[in-house]
């Protein structure tokens, strides 16, 4: 077929056609739950909220949100990519009792190109399923953070519905201290030490893919909800609507009071009692960025160093670790440290609750991290990170003082730094002394707006006309079909 018409266009070729045969999981619909929602939507005249859920955080960074849902009577329910299928990567459901509000599970496989694809796809077959079974009522997208997920959800969605996305956790923007682009001239120990009052630069490369997907999915939504103020200024002068930016503090706060609150079921203490005995470094290293070959083998090499010394250095065996480790022959290593008592190796910890525990804990001495949350996190307990990157999309806290850049630039950069941060009390005191930046009660505070937004029967999408107020649609017509 395609190659008749090929000719018909072009004429006779050898153009050498294969098929292509795309494999996809199916996705699975909670009809009878959706019906329920959307009746009950088209009763009382609301829009239906859609949690968009891609990654292991985002149930916890979720969690605030859903509860002031609830509290409210507002129409909403999950949908899960299911992108992480296995018990570890899912546990936030379960643990948050969450389970019973998924009403779609997408099951996207594959690398990054191919979740795009599908999401595209699935996304179209689910804006037309709700569309045919109650095609009055909005259905509106809530993305966060800066997942696959966050940046494809948004434009999929008004190109298959005309309405746009919210976004929470907007204006995630990468920067770097000024000095970072003198790293192979400053001594680590100095690097440390000055980068909290340097200025502060741009630097939009890293993380990738999550720069990309943060910054597409605000060009995807009509309203945008930031954690602090340096977020909002980012989105204001990349030219977003000030009118309709909001800042409401960090995503993660409500699990994280929640977890401090609780007591984990299982201490982590009890599971690997040798974190009760010493003080550790916990490392959890995933992104892309750090899985490049000279990166990733310049952070194991600092680690073995460290171990060799003496130091006692937790590290946790993330999926993008362990294929790293593999790909680049390097589990060896890691079965040799495996050997030193002050080596401990472990797959992550189920429960969000033993994270916050051991943090929170005299044990955690150090965290070393590419992780964005685990830097919100620890500057709310005021317990020293260490960010094993080149830049952060949470620059307030190098300016605060909690957070310090241990770029791996060369093993023997990262290993003397943190050593140097390891043994600084001035450091160790600067960090005691860092203000929690990311408030409280997010979620309340986000579902708080969009009960007005809907109240006030405010747009999902706004032509130029109806942003100028020059021309009132009357109608949700937007001519896409």
């Amino acid at each position: 077929m395609f190659q008749g018409a090929f000719d018909s266009m072009f004429g006779e070729s050898t153009l050498d056609v294969e098929s292509v045969d795309v494999k996809m999981l199916p996705m699975t619909i909670n009809k009878p739950l959706l019906t329920k929602i959307l009746e009950t939507a088209q009763e009382e005249k609301k829009w239906v909220l859609m949690f968009v859920i891609g990654t292991k955080p985002c149930f916890y960074k979720f969690y605030g949100s859903i509860q002031a849902a609830i509290k409210q009577d507002l129409p909403f329910f999950i949908l899960n990519a299911e992108q992480h299928y296995d018990a570890i990567l899912t546990y936030g459901l379960k643990e948050l009792n969450l389970e019973k509000y998924v009403a779609v599970n997408l099951s996207i496989r594959g690398g990054l190109a191919q979740k795009s694809a599908e999401l595209f796809w699935k996304m179209n077959y689910l804006a037309d399923y709700l569309k045919k079974i109650s095609p009055s009522v909005p259905v509106v997208p809530i993305v966060l953070g800066d997942t696959i997920l966050t940046g494809i959800v948004p434009p999929a969605w008004t190109f298959a519905r005309g309405e746009k996305a919210i976004q929470n956790e907007a204006g995630l923007r990468g920067m770097t201290p000024k000095s970072s682009f003198d790293l192979k001239k400053i001594k680590p120990q100095d690097y440390a030490l000055t980068q909290k009052d340097q200025e502060m630069i741009l630097m939009r490369n890293e993380p990738y893919p999550e720069q990309w997907d943060t910054y597409v999915s605000a060009a995807g939504s009509e309203y945008l909800f930031a954690p602090l103020e340096i977020n909002r200024n980012h989105l204001i002068r990349e030219g977003y609507n000030p009118d309709k930016i909001w800042t409401i503090g960090g995503a993660v706060v409500d699990a994280f009071e929640l977890k401090m609150r609780e007591k984990a079921p299982h201490s982590i203490f009890e599971q690997y009692p040798n974190l009760e005995k010493h003080s550790w470094i916990r490392m959890d290293i995933h992104r892309k960025d750090n899985l490049t070959p000279i990166r990733f083998r310049n952070i194991i090499h600092a680690v073995k160093k460290l171990v060799e010394e003496g130091y006692y250095i937790n590290l946790i065996e993330m999926n993008a670790t362990k294929y790293a480790l593999e790909q680049y022959n390097l589990m060896g290593v890691i079965e040799k440290l495996k050997q030193y008592p002050n080596f401990l190796y472990t797959p992550i910890w189920l429960e969000y609750s033993n994270v916050i525990e051991f943090f929170r804990s005299e044990h955690n001495y150090l965290v070393l991290t590419d992780s964005g949350g685990v830097q919100e996190e620890l500057n709310l307990l005021r317990k020293p990170c260490l960010t094993c990157r080149f830049n952060t999309d949470r620059p307030e806290t190098i300016v605060a003082g909690s957070n310090i850049l241990a770029p791996p630039i060369s093993s023997e950069f990262l290993y003397e730094e943190i050593k140097y941060v390891y043994h600084s009390e001035e450091l160790l005191h600067r960090v005691k002394q860092a203000p929690p930046l990311y408030g409280t009660k997010s979620g309340e505070k986000l579902i708080d707006i969009i009960k007005r937004l809907m109240n006030e029967n405010a747009p999902l999408f706004s032509w130029a006309h109806t942003e100028m107020k020059l021309i009132q649609d009357e109608q949700r017509d937007f001519g896409f079909k």
